[in-house]
């Protein structure tokens, strides 16, 4: 459902503008990739998620995403395949906005109408958005309405379409579901005074087999910190009365060493290093989350974990016969720092960028022969960041760029290839990849 988040992407940073919390939600199993038309569905998407946001103050937006079986005959005979049975995935996007009056929803679905005359002065109109995405809907076998409890309550957009999970090749996605054994048994506090954001980390965390704790007040965390034990804490950044900082200054100040991912819309520049070991992104991707606790948890057993199976293929000195100058885009702290010790130890140093803009900056500066670019950074994702490199440079005269990504979504290496990314290792690297991807470098920079 690469492009549920795609067209959360395009509205996430007008959302920030407003202090909006938005967030996203998969109900049951969500196939990773349909058959159909996935432009208009994310037309569709986008046109109620930017309406969503235009039309609410103060709250949050939803996305929810659930599916439900279809009956259809089985394809059965001679050198047939089975098809995959047909689904209808129904969408759901909530706001706490303006809402609607029984009359105003009764008008909202005909072309260059308004609910009321009055939202058309002060917001803009929806001019043909709201009709055109009904007609998408319905010819694509499905339906479109809205709920509402009155002006000032509100909206829920409710559509469902119908349409074919596609069969994925083997080893195309990651699979997130179910227990993970890297996880399991691992406690977490999570602290947000926004219920869905609380409740979409506890239902993720507690699918992989964690025991999740929450709170919406930061002093009844710290109470929390110290009446029990906990292995890491997820902190908003904005809550009132105290905000992420601060109840992260005062965890330290109380002696508590556990590690600390800041949660927020602005991403890094809210963070000090100091304090918080990564951050998560609004709205939160499930791959990146499952990465950040991961990374941060193997990180704080690592001592007590044998060598992994890959470091005997580690070469001390492929620096030296194959000289690299390399720079790294990557946002999360413990990322970095596992990056870059597996470049020294293959003899490498490398510069550093915290997000796709000062990765940019860096290529201006100074020449480099790879950049080894995280996908999901704030302020300017790796895949925009390789466009922006790809457009100014030619190919032969900038770095070679290799994409670093969970690849949790069936597409995401066509979607980094069509950026101009030219390699793609998944996260956690793994020794073998990364040492192919860069002499695949130093046969580019020799060429």
């Amino acid at each position: 459902m690469g492009r549920v988040e795609s067209a959360l992407d395009l509205i996430a940073a007008r959302a920030a503008e407003k202090h909006l919390d938005i967030a996203y939600v998969f109900e049951g199993e969500i196939p990773a990739a349909i058959n159909g038309d996935v432009t208009r569905l994310r037309q569709i998407l986008l046109n109620l998620l930017s309406n969503a946001v235009k039309f609410t103050e103060a709250g949050e937006v939803v996305l929810t995403v659930n599916t439900t079986p279809v009956r259809s005959e089985p394809v059965e005979g001679p050198g047939l395949r089975q098809a995959q049975p047909e689904r209808m995935l129904e969408f759901s996007v909530r706001d706490t906005g303006i809402g609607l009056s029984n009359e105003g929803k009764s008008r909202l679905f005909q072309k260059f109408s308004q609910a009321d005359s009055s939202t058309t002065r002060k917001y803009g109109g929806t001019g043909l958005g709201l009709a055109i995405s009904k007609l998408l809907v319905e010819l694509m076998g499905g339906s479109m309405w809205v709920d509402s409890a009155g002006l000032g309550q509100g909206s829920s957009f409710h559509f469902s379409i119908r349409a074919t999970p596609a069969v994925l090749p083997q080893g195309a996605k990651r699979e997130f579901i179910g227990e993970q054994p890297a996880l399991k048994g691992k406690r977490i506090l999570v602290v947000d005074d926004n219920a869905t954001n609380r409740r979409i980390l506890a239902l993720q965390a507690a699918k992989w087999g964690m025991v999740v704790k929450d709170t919406e007040a930061p002093e009844r965390a710290l109470e929390m910190l110290a009446g029990q034990a906990f292995d890491l804490a997820i902190i908003d950044m904005h809550m009132p009365g105290m905000d992420g900082a601060t109840l992260a200054a005062r965890i330290r100040a109380a002696g508590r060493t556990l590690p600390l991912v800041l949660f927020s819309s602005l991403g890094r520049k809210e963070a000090q290093d100091s304090l918080f070991a990564a951050t998560l992104a609004k709205p939160l991707r499930q791959s990146q989350l499952f990465d950040t606790l991961v990374s941060l948890l193997a990180h704080e057993t690592a001592p007590r974990t044998p060598a992994a199976p890959a470091k005997p293929k580690m070469d001390a000195q492929m620096a030296a016969r194959h000289p690299l100058r390399i720079l790294l885009a990557e946002d999360n702290v413990v990322n970095q720092k596992l990056a870059l010790r597996l470049l020294q130890q293959m003899g490498y140093r490398a510069d550093v960028a915290s997000n796709g803009i000062e990765a940019i900056e860096s290529v201006e500066r100074q020449t480099y022969d790879v950049v080894l670019m995280d996908v999901q950074m704030p302020e300017m994702d790796g895949l925009e960041a390789s466009r922006r490199i790809t457009a100014k440079w030619p190919a032969g005269e900038r770095p070679r760029i290799v994409a670093m990504t969970a690849n949790a979504m069936q597409g995401d290496r066509e979607e980094c290839l069509a950026a101009g990314m030219d390699d793609y290792v998944t996260k956690p690297i793994r020794v073998d990849a990364l040492v192919a991807a860069l002499l695949s470098a130093t046969a580019q920079a020799q060429g």
